[in-house]
């Protein structure tokens, strides 16, 4: 019909009614609802992608608004995981999709449960261990996986198909992460991040179309503010660790997030879990009643405040002390409040 949701769209002759049928029985993960993962959820949703995993381990702040565009201040304030927040969002859009959204973190032990049934992978991460965790399962399980990253003015995109090169035949290891630039150190455009998610999701529309001679090969760097673009063409090494020798130390657990970890916009620690059966959050809540200040009990999460630190802990078992870096002082309020 002239004025159907899709109508716009089913015209263009790269996706027609057979490509807008593709996408209806697709099914994408995106794994980080930050800027990037917001702009391409948006863009995913309003396509008519017909399953979308949402997945995400921190909750809104006002920071956030800046950049990441499906959020508002009321859900900042509340501090709601972003999980939920962009889910409410995004339902809002596009009531037909069907949305899936997680409020945890993706690690060796849950991936496979997580991921096994989609059809294309993309990256909205904040840092390197969940990245190149993403990058071994792919690889592993021949799933299509969209790396995107964005800091200051620029960033990079590169898709990542069953038997092309991944990730580690052009970075082996991941970068130092104190060397590297982050949000909090060097900013971030929101123009930026559009133009990348923009790249990244019609790549993703033309894997989930089947459109795949039409993808673009190797990894490309975009500045904004320069407006300069480069395209890095790449091939399999046959050396590659993951794709050339078959090791996948973050799938398989020996490298990864089992510490606790400073998160990426500053000023948060995150403790992972100590229990694989997760946490009963009304039984936590009565415990802690009078020996913590403005104690507050969600479906998904549990906050309180005690010595000045601000604490979420999630169903999942872990937990985000904010108002420090210091990960023995966030295990320390843990100890002293949950036994952790």
């Amino acid at each position: 019909m002239e004025n159907s949701r899709y109508s716009r769209q089913e015209r263009l002759p790269q996706i027609g009614p057979a490509g807008q049928e593709a996408l209806a029985q697709a099914t994408v993960a995106i794994i980080g609802l930050g800027a990037l993962g917001c702009v391409s959820a948006d863009l995913l949703v309003r396509s008519g992608v017909g399953q979308l995993l949402l997945i995400d381990r921190d909750v809104v702040e006002l920071s956030n608004l800046q950049r990441q565009s499906l959020y508002d201040e009321r859900q900042a304030l509340a501090n709601i995981p972003k999980a939920l927040a962009a889910e409410e969002r995004l339902s809002a859009i596009n009531s037909t999709v069907a949305i899936t959204a997680l409020a945890t973190d993706l690690t060796a032990a849950n991936i496979t449960q997580h991921l096994s049934a989609v059809d294309l992978i993309l990256d909205g991460t904040d840092n390197f261990a969940t990245r190149y965790l993403l990058n071994d399962y792919a690889v592993s399980a021949g799933k299509n996986f969209l790396y995107t990253g964005v800091v200051s003015t620029y960033g990079m995109l590169g898709l990542i198909q069953p038997g092309g090169p991944c990730l580690r035949c052009i970075w082996p290891e991941p970068p130092d992460a104190a060397q590297t630039p982050t949000c909090r150190s060097a900013g971030v455009l929101g123009p930026a991040v559009h133009v990348l998610s923009a790249l990244a999701c019609t790549e993703a529309l033309k894997i989930l179309c089947q459109q795949t001679q039409a993808v673009i090969p190797g990894f490309r760097y975009v500045d904004v503010w320069q407006n300069t673009l480069r395209t890095m063409k790449t091939s399999v090494d046959p050396q590659c660790p993951c794709c050339g020798q078959g090791l996948h130390p973050w799938l398989d657990g020996q490298r990864g997030t089992l510490a606790a970890q400073v998160i990426c916009g500053g000023g948060a620690v995150q403790v992972p879990s100590i229990c694989k059966e997760g946490s009963d959050l009304a039984a936590l809540a009565e415990k802690l009643r009078g020996t913590v200040v403005n104690l507050q009990c969600h479906p998904s999460f549990l906050r309180f405040q005690l010595e000045g630190l601000d604490v979420l802990h999630f169903a999942d078992g872990r937990s985000l002390v904010r108002g420090t870096e210091d990960p023995g002082r966030a295990r320390a309020v843990l100890a002293q409040t949950l036994g952790g």
